[in-house]
């Protein structure tokens, strides 16, 4: 009798956040009521511009300046498919300094709350489940992968 091997697990809500950040491309950065569009990500992904890290809980007086902060980051497939909209990611936290969209360096931010929204619902990622999640190992390739094999294999496709 053959086996059917069964289907891979869905990946958590964690892992579909992770990768996500890994392959963006553009986000959003909303702060101080100013939108700043971040195109070309230089192929650091959205967590080569900003470090998450635990909210401050140390001794003492947290920094006087904390200024909210909100990151928006959409994946979208990249082949022509009917629905193109796969997921959207929205990171909040607060930042230390106000966000200066020209430094060349990461920016530090505290860790709120990280929100995926997909067809099948809404699901909240802790920046625990975010450390531990695996990284999807194609996912800085996908768009290059699937490019490719519609542009040059399109007849097995």
């Amino acid at each position: 009798m053959r086996r059917t091997p069964s289907p891979a697990p869905a990946p958590t809500a964690a892992e579909r956040v992770r990768s996500i950040l890994a392959a963006a491309h553009s986000m959003t950065v909303v702060s101080d009521g100013r939108h700043h569009e971040i195109r070309r990500l230089d192929g650091t992904g959205a967590m080569g511009h900003f470090h998450l890290h635990a909210a401050w809980e140390g001794d003492g007086t947290p920094s006087p300046v904390r200024v909210p902060v909100r990151l928006e980051l959409t994946d979208i497939a990249p082949t022509p498919v009917r629905d193109r909209l796969r997921a959207r990611v929205t990171l909040t936290g607060v930042l230390r300094a106000p966000y200066d969209p020209d430094a060349t360096d990461s920016t530090c931010m505290e860790f709120g709350q990280g929100v995926l929204e997909e067809s099948g619902g809404r699901a909240y990622v802790t920046l625990q489940e975010l450390e531990a999640a695996e990284l999807d190992p194609l996912a800085t390739g996908e768009a290059g992968i699937l490019t490719h094999l519609v542009d040059d294999h399109a007849d097995l496709v």
